[in-house]
Parts: structure tokens; sequence; C-alpha cells
């Protein structure tokens, strides 16, 4: 028996325990980044300006640069912090080397802080921020400079210099033992880190999993409902025009009571279309499969239609129809059929809640680059707690929900996802007992 895949590799159990260098993704790690690039710049200017704050001497010499006191000195220290940055505003570079000189940054910037105020101990903690900041790029590299960084300062700088870094007489007498101490607790606040950030790329990888496996569902629920609303779909359709053959009489004379019934057996078929196509169109939209026939549109032929189809509906319940039309108005590019479906909604809906004797316009006109289409109606009026609801799935005004004719709650939500399709948007405006506008702008370029 191969013994080989049961075969121990420390090098590769060591590296496990890491978590992978750069595994953020892009959008994620460049706005960490970028806090962290222009948290370096800051720190680089602070450091610049300490001289002049705190009225050091304003000596020009190659001496001063290195001479603690002088305006030269901070400005020198500042310029070195900036360097870091410089560097690590190439993007060419990549992330683990920008990441790099970012850490080298701040880390200089900590221990520049602490040499120009004379090893005072609270500034110490300077250290543990940036290295909790830098753990936020979940990159094992850079953050493993920045803790050698650490260590090297303390363990040379502070044993062998300890008043540069140590402000306190114990441990100028002790420089071994506080930079242990101290390596003590960069060491496991660091552990900490990195355990934090392993456990976050366990969380992140487990969230990409479960995405992809319900975009999977998604996908297999569209299919899903596309079948079964075209298998749904298909028979009715066939009830519905052997309905419309039967009141014409083509299979023989029909009684007014058989007229009477075949007329209701056909409004119900088409209330099963729409419902069907409904159910069929969001799953679309909601799939990222909604895609747009563009061509270009004379607004006045559109419109026309529209208000044709409907007439005979408002004649029965006796309402008028009238249209206001800018002059000139422009072609636009867009999906005839789906503006069409866009404009059917709020002229249906206008209808059906306009008692007889009202009047529902359409209208349309320019407006700042776009077009403006509106439907409006003297019908029952919306109540303002209902119309935040009133583009959400399944939601429906009050009115609608006691209407004869319900519908699925889908007819707005699809509206208005066609219009955004569009670069567009959709919206409304009511007041109880005058009526409702709904309007809907499109980009006519």
């Amino acid at each position: 028996m191969d013994g080989s895949a049961h075969s121990f590799n420390p090098i590769a159990k060591l590296k496990s325990l890491f978590p992978d260098g750069g595994s953020l993704p892009e959008e994620v790690w460049r706005k960490r980044y970028s806090f962290l690039l222009g948290l370096t710049w800051l720190h680089a200017v602070v450091i610049a300006f300490i001289g002049p704050a705190l009225g050091y001497s304003w000596e020009m010499s190659v001496v001063a640069l290195f001479r603690d006191g002088t305006v030269l000195h901070t400005i020198f220290e500042g310029l070195v912090v900036a360097l870091f940055a410089a560097v690590g505003s190439v993007r060419r570079l990549g992330r683990t080397l920008q990441s790099v000189s970012v850490a080298l940054g701040l880390m200089t910037a900590s221990a520049t802080l602490v040499h120009l105020s004379g090893g005072y101990i609270e500034l110490h903690f300077h250290f543990f921020v940036m290295l909790a900041f830098l753990a936020l790029l979940q990159d094992w590299a850079p953050y493993l400079l920045a803790i050698a960084y650490v260590g090297i300062h303390h363990g040379l700088v502070g044993a062998f210099w300890p008043e540069e870094v140590f402000n306190h007489s114990a441990a100028i007498k002790a420089p071994w033992i506080w930079a242990g101490i101290h390596a003590f607790f960069i060491l496991w606040s660091s552990v900490g880190s990195i355990i934090a950030w392993r456990f976050n790329e366990k969380t992140l990888d487990k969230i990409k999993k479960q995405a992809a496996e319900l975009e999977e569902v998604n996908k297999l629920q569209t299919d899903f409902t596309a079948m079964i609303a075209h298998d749904l779909r298909a028979p009715v359709s066939t009830v519905l025009n052997t309905a419309e053959l039967m009141e014409d009489g083509v299979f023989g004379p029909v009684t007014n009571e058989q007229k009477e019934w075949l007329g209701k057996m056909q409004i119900t078929c088409r209330n099963v279309v729409d419902i069907v196509s409904d159910f069929l169109d969001i799953s679309k939209i909601e799939a990222g499969r909604l895609d747009l026939i563009k061509k270009r549109i004379d607004l006045y032929k559109l419109i026309q239609g529209s208000m044709e189809s409907y007439l005979p509906m408002a004649t029965v319940k006796k309402i008028s129809m009238t249209t206001v039309l800018e002059p000139d108005l422009p072609e636009i590019s867009a999906d005839e059929r789906r503006l069409e479906q866009v404009l059917s909604n709020p002229i249906t809906n206008a209808i059906k809640f306009t008692a007889a004797g009202g009047i529902v316009e359409i209208g349309a006109r320019r407006l700042d680059g776009d077009v403006k289409f509106w439907v409006k109606d003297t019908g029952e009026g919306i109540p303002p707690h209902e119309l935040g609801d009133l583009f959400e799935k399944y939601r429906q005004s009050t009115s609608g929900k006691f209407s004869q004719s319900k519908g699925t709650g889908l007819g707005l939500v699809i509206c208005k996802k066609i219009a955004e399709a569009h670069g567009g948007r959709i919206s409304v405006e009511s007041r109880v007992g005058e009526g409702s506008t709904f309007s809907v702008e499109i980009p006519h370029c």
C-alpha cells in the first residue's frame, strides 16, 4: 500500500497555519489599502511638523538632519515615512510589495514617534495599533516583516540604547528584560490578529461557497419557473382561443347565456396568462436575464398605440382617456415591447381604480435630457403610508387587495426593473380621493 498519501509534510503543515497572502477580493483589499496608505501619508505630515509645532531649532546644516531638537531632523524623518508611502502608491508593484512598503512606513512612523518622545512608554502602544491595522490586509508577508521590524527595533535599539526606546529607569538598568517583555506582548497580539484574520478567511470562503450554491439554486429555480410558465401558458392560451372561436359561432350557434359564460371564461384565461407572464418576467429579471432589444422608437406611435389598446376597457367603464404630448418629442433607444409593458400596467391600474365619469391622462415631455412619461387618473388614490411599498414584490395597495380583478403584486416591480434596465426610474404621487400619477423617466439617447 502506498503510504505517500499519508506522509507528514511539516513545511506544508506550517504553511497551512498562515493565511494566504492577498486573498481578499480586489475591491475590499483596495479600500483597506487606501485607508492604510492614507494613514502612512498622515503620519509623514504629522512627524514633519512636530519640529515647527514644538519650537525646535531651525538650524540648517547636514549635522542638523541627524540631531534631535531640530526642525530639519523631524522633516527628514517625516520624509523617510513619506518615501515608503510614495513607493506604496505605485500600483504596478503589486499587492504584496505595496503592502510591504506601507507596513515598513507605518512601523517607521511608530519607531520615530517613540524616538521623538524620548522613549515615552505609552507611545509603544502605537506599534500595537499599527500592527492591528496591517492585519486588515490579510497578507502574511508585510505582517511578518512588520513584526520583525518591531523585534529588531526593540531587541537591538532597545537593548543597546535603551534610553532611546524605554523612558524608564528600570528599563535602562535591565534593557534585555524589558525588550523580552515587549516582545512577549507583541508576539501574542500578533498571534491573535493572525487567528482573527484566518477565521475571517475561512468564513469568507464559506460565504463564497454558499453564494455559489445559492446562485445555482436560483438558476435552477428560474429554469423551473420558465418551464412551468411555458407549459401552463400554452394550454390556457389554447382554451382562450377555443372559447373565442366558440363565441364567434365557428363550431355552431351559441345562446346569449353561453356567450356570457364564454366571455367570463376568456377573462379568466387572460388573467391566468397575465399572472403566469408576471411570474416568468420577475423570474427572468431576478436571474439577470432581462435582455433588452433596443431600437429607435417613435414616442407618439407608442403612446397612441397604448391608449388605443385600452380604450375599449375605458369605454365600458365610461372613463375618458386623453393625451398630453409635448411637440417634437425625440425618438428614444429602448425595447419597444418592454416599454409598452411599463406603460400598460399604470394604465390598467388607472382604469381599474377610477370610477365612471373619471379621466385617465397619458402624457410625455422632455425633462433634463430624459423623456418623462406619466399616467394620471382621478381614481381612489393611494394612502401615503402605502406609497413606499408599492414597488416591492407581492405588495399591493389597499384598493388593489379588495379589487375584483386581483393581480400578483408584481406588475409595478416589473415596471421598476424594466425602467432601471433602461437607465431610468419610476415614481408615484398620489392623494386619497384625488387620484394618482405614475411617472417614468427614460434617457432618450
